[in-house]
């Protein structure tokens, strides 16, 4: 079964992937990139307005396969003023 490492960046800040793990298919790739975002950014979130958080996933030979990604954006609308 091929390795993939699931790499993470946060805001900015990187964090790479020395471990890695087994994935049995594209999907499986895919799904494990996917449900890593909302545990991270329960981690992370909220400190502030913005925020994005990736998932870049490498395969056994370095190349990046796939990447996921959650934002948060919050903006004021309709000339709301902050109180």
């Amino acid at each position: 079964m091929p390795r993939y490492f699931f790499d993470i960046n946060d805001n900015g800040q990187f964090s790479q992937d020395e471990i890695g793990v087994d994935c049995n298919g594209e999907e499986a790739v895919r799904k494990a990139a996917i449900e890593a975002l909302p545990t991270l950014a329960r981690d992370v979130m909220p400190d502030g307005d913005h925020h994005v958080i990736s998932v870049l996933v490498r395969d056994a030979q370095g190349t990046t396969v796939l990447r996921s990604s959650l934002t948060l954006d919050v903006v004021w609308l309709n000339d709301h003023e902050k109180q």
